[in-house]
């Protein structure tokens, strides 16, 4: 009769080690980007999956997986006859980041009328006018690496362990296209590496490799899974 107590008490002691063993810390991983002509690097490290651009001239990116989509995020803000740190204030206040202006006037003031605009719109407006870091990022690097994704060029790129739908997510933020995961499933993971490609090549590779479809629709398409 008095084993009893012995017996429950072991018993809870392998539970709690059991629950301990079974769910370990996520391990964060560095993410790197040099550039073949050593002009560049970029290091980020994740707790997760991370994307990758590397290309000559200056051109090296490293994110971590959904670090861009905030980027497309519909954003309606109307403030008439702002002034800059007014306005700055009001979009870190939207996206929750961190956001450092320094102008090239310092008595600029800002006729703001954004209805259900992506945020790179205020941020090109702001860029215009000076420069802009978001979260320690250039926003200017961000400005020429759309325009070179736009344009056909060619970079490097490597991503990993990153649900598709979520590299999706981060390319519609940083190219403003309307692209759309449709078949298969969205979060099958994204594991490539593509030396000097276009933004074509990439979501060809990307799709194959998960068995999805990434299209581009407009607004009034209708997409059939």
């Amino acid at each position: 009769m008095r084993m009893k107590p012995a017996i429950v008490l072991t018993c809870t002691i392998l539970l709690f080690v059991v629950s301990v063993v079974g769910f370990p810390p996520v391990a964060a991983e560095d993410c790197e980007c040099t550039a073949t002509d050593g002009s560049c690097s970029a290091v980020i490290s994740c707790q997760g999956g991370c994307t990758r651009f590397c290309g000559n001239g200056g051109n090296c990116y490293a994110e971590c997986s959904g670090g861009y989509g905030y980027l497309a995020t519909e954003t309606t803000l109307e403030m008439p006859n702002a002034t800059y740190p007014q306005l700055v204030t009001a979009l870190a206040h939207l996206t929750g980041k961190q956001m450092v202006f320094t102008p090239t006037k310092s008595d600029l003031v800002f006729n703001v009328g954004f209805k259900r605009s992506p945020f790179w719109n205020a941020l090109e407006l702001l860029s215009d006018q000076g420069a802009v870091q978001i979260d320690g990022q250039d926003f200017d690097k961000l400005r020429r690496l759309r325009k070179l994704l736009l344009a056909g060029d060619r970079i490097t790129l490597c991503v990993k362990n990153t649900p598709v739908n979520t590299f999706v997510g981060d390319l519609v933020g940083l190219t403003g296209l309307p692209l759309r995961v449709t078949g298969g499933s969205p979060m099958a993971l994204v594991n490539v590496r593509l030396t000097d490609a276009t933004l074509d090549e990439m979501l060809s590779k990307v799709s194959d490799q998960t068995g999805t479809k990434i299209v581009e629709v407009g607004p009034d398409s209708s997409v059939q899974p």
